[in-house]
């Protein structure tokens, strides 16, 4: 049942402010483009929406052995919203590391939370399932994502079906804090449930994933890019069989980013065959590439190389989201007594 919501919340009227986070712990490639980061620059384009992306660097760093990748991978994140049109009107992008607004929320979220619900949660029990030893970090994990989302008042988190219990663990800190102090201080953020499918990877069997090695980078060398193509695996069907676009990974990995023309070009010459190979389609694939991402390559380095024109561009946006936990810092001061200054 849901409960009472508070009163005063720094919400703007005909907007719904959704909070979606990034992790930076490698370099992106077609599979992010397709699942994350599309989706949220188009939403930073909708005029219902205030999204607020988060590059969730401190999220990186659960695990000890990887600890140093989100300080050298944020920088690229970053680059990458910026080059590809996230709209920083009326909208923010926040590095989390320089919210500190953000542990202190989180330290009176783990004040009400059970450790018997941090042990239910599948991060950690994946953790000691496969035999590693899961640190403190990955434990309170939880706690911390929780604490991102009600730190900014969100009313709507995009997530997958296999990260829905985040969101439930976060309304249920909600209530019990709420609970706690007797009155609604904190919001109670809503899942949006997303279907998005796996983008299969080069190899044509797994999903495209920097660990399997059958990404596509973005903005990598046109060489690079022209490579990988060429290497992914399809059948042995001739240059004039009629092709399935459904089970044909060039297709695919084309339609997670392709303009409607280009994606209604080449299925209709995949499904007619007459004198259309799987050489065509790479060849199609490689001019779409660079098009949507391979032009753009020269500005995704401009912002790499300089790291303050960079900070500057998000300085609103740091300005913007401290204002915002700060306010929602004090309510939870007051309901607690907290300070006297």
């Amino acid at each position: 049942m849901t409960q009472p919501q508070p009163s005063h919340t720094t919400h703007t009227p005909g907007r719904v402010r959704v909070l979606t986070g990034a992790k930076p712990t490698s370099e992106l490639h077609v599979g992010n483009y397709f699942g994350a980061i599309r989706p949220a620059i188009e939403a930073s384009h909708d005029a219902g929406k205030e999204v607020i992306l988060m590059c969730v660097d401190w999220h990186g760093l659960t695990d000890r052995s990887k600890i140093l990748e989100p300080g050298k991978y944020t920088a690229g994140l970053l680059a990458t919203y910026l080059t590809m049109g996230f709209s920083l009107e009326k909208n923010m992008i926040v590095l989390q590391s320089e919210i500190p607004e953000i542990p202190e929320i989180a330290w009176y979220l783990s004040c009400v939370s059970a450790v018997g619900l941090l042990e239910r949660a599948h991060a950690y029990k994946d953790a000691l399932n496969s035999g590693k030893e899961p640190t403190a970090g990955l434990f309170n994990y939880p706690i911390l994502m929780a604490a991102d989302i009600v730190t900014f008042d969100a009313q709507v988190v995009p997530v997958g079906k296999d990260q829905s219990q985040h969101l439930e663990y976060a309304s249920d800190m909600v209530k019990l804090f709420n609970n706690a102090v007797g009155r609604p201080v904190l919001f109670e953020p809503k899942a949006l449930i997303q279907e998005t499918p796996l983008l299969i990877g080069i190899d044509g069997e797994r999903k495209m994933s920097k660990s399997y090695g059958n990404h596509l980078p973005l903005f990598a060398p046109k060489k690079e890019i022209e490579k990988r193509i060429k290497e992914i695996k399809t059948d042995s069907k001739g240059l004039d069989d009629p092709k399935d676009p459904e089970t044909c990974a060039v297709f695919q990995i084309l339609k997670s980013f392709a303009s409607k023309e280009s994606i209604a070009y080449m299925e209709e010459r995949l499904r007619t065959g007459t004198g259309y190979g799987y050489g065509h389609a790479k060849k199609d694939l490689i001019d779409e590439h660079e098009r949507v991402f391979g032009c753009k390559r020269e500005l995704y380095e401009h912002y790499i190389n300089s790291p303050r024109e960079m900070a500057q561009l998000l300085t609103p946006s740091h300005n913007s989201a401290r204002q915002l936990a700060a306010t929602v810092r004090q309510r939870v001061r007051d309901a607690l007594s907290l300070g006297i200054l």
